[in-house]
This record gives structure tokens, C-alpha cells and sequence, in this order.
């Protein structure tokens, strides 16, 4: 049993999404995995183990640049902030949605309920949003450090602006579709 696709939300473009899909949680991204079981077993362990080793140096790197921020104070500065923000965005695609996500490529598909299948759509959605306008902030952060040096100096210990951009980056991207996916998005079939 597959999720059917939000054919109801034409304007929200899941071909961005991995073509691995297929009728799955968030389906209409392409039918790569149509039948269950496709792969072998041996290829299935092969797929496991590297996507394992996958989520583990996601977590772990993440994790390390959480507890540097954390532990020296002099790491804190307006800039790192943003850093930190993409570390915690990154930490919850490795931590959460790729380990769920793993089942689902191997059997083809979606064994967690409607739920977990809706929270896991919003979670990704939302993380991987926050991972892209993180990027972009620290890249408009970076030309601002440059271009108006001396004004982003007198800024140095100034860290709620820096806060506060990184919750709009949030909020900015549970919005773009998380009540889409909420009110509309459909995990059928259970």
C-alpha cells in the first residue's frame, strides 16, 4: 500500500524530491521503486550499510559543530549563529528524516503509518527549506562582513538580530509548505 500523491496541491513541486519516491509518503516525484523487494539482498545491505554510514556522519559532524558552539564561548559571534542555525537544520535531516526515510527505498514502501507519514513530509519539508535559506543567509552575512566592514564589526556583540534571522528562516520555511502539507497533503492507504 502507497501514499497517494497531493494531486490536490499542483503549485507544490515535488520533483525537487528524490526520484526514489514513487507512491510514497510524498509521492509524484517518479516511479523508480515501483515494485517491492527490487533490490537483492545483498544490494539492499550494501544500500543499508551506506545509508547508515550516511546518517551517522551527518549526526556526528552536526553534532560536533553544536557542541563547538556550545562549549567556546569566543565561537559565538553574529555570524557563527548562522552556522549553528544550518547545523541544527542538518542535524535533523540526518537524525530523523533520512533514517525514515531508509525503510522506505529498500521495500518500496511507507511501513510507519499515516501519522509518521505526515510529521516526517512537514519535518522534511521544513528542514530542508531551513537548510537552503540558512545558505542563503550566511551568504548575504558574509557580503555584508565584507562590503560594510566597519559597521559589521560595531555589530560583533550583538547576537539578538542574529536570532532573530534565524527564527524567520524557520518560520519562513515552515510556511512555504508545511500548512500545505498539513491541511491538504494526504497519506492515504493504511
Amino acid at each position: 500500500p502507497g501514499v497517494a500523491p497531493p494531486a490536490d496541491l499542483p503549485w507544490l513541486n515535488l520533483s525537487s524530491r528524490p526520484a526514489a519516491l514513487g507512491n510514497a509518503c510524498a509521492a509524484g516525484a517518479g516511479q523508480l521503486l515501483q515494485h517491492r523487494g527490487q533490490f537483492s539482498a545483498s544490494l539492499s545491505v550494501l544500500l543499508a550499510a551506506l545509508m547508515g554510514l550516511l546518517v551517522v556522519a551527518t549526526v556526528l559532524g552536526n553534532a560536533l559543530v553544536i557542541l563547538a558552539f556550545v562549549v567556546d564561548r569566543s565561537l559565538r559571534t553574529q555570524g557563527n549563529f548562522f552556522f549553528l542555525n544550518l547545523a541544527l537544520a542538518d542535524l535533523l535531516v540526518g537524525g530523523f528524516c533520512i533514517p525514515l526515510y531508509i525503510p522506505y527505498v529498500l521495500t518500496g514502501e511507507w511501513k510507519f503509518g499515516k501519522g509518521l507519514c505526515k510529521l516526517w513530509l512537514v519535518v522534511d519539508y521544513l528542514v530542508c527549506t531551513a537548510s537552503v535559506f540558512n545558505i542563503v543567509l550566511i551568504s548575504f552575512d558574509r557580503f555584508i562582513s565584507v562590503t560594510k566592514a566597519m559597521s559589521y564589526r560595531a555589530q560583533k556583540g550583538m547576537t539578538r538580530n542574529a536570532v532573530l534571522k534565524m527564527i524567520i528562516v524557520w518560520i519562513a520555511a515552515f510556511l512555504l509548505y508545511g500548512p500545505a502539507i498539513i491541511i491538504r497533503g494526504r497519506c492515504n492507504s493504511y
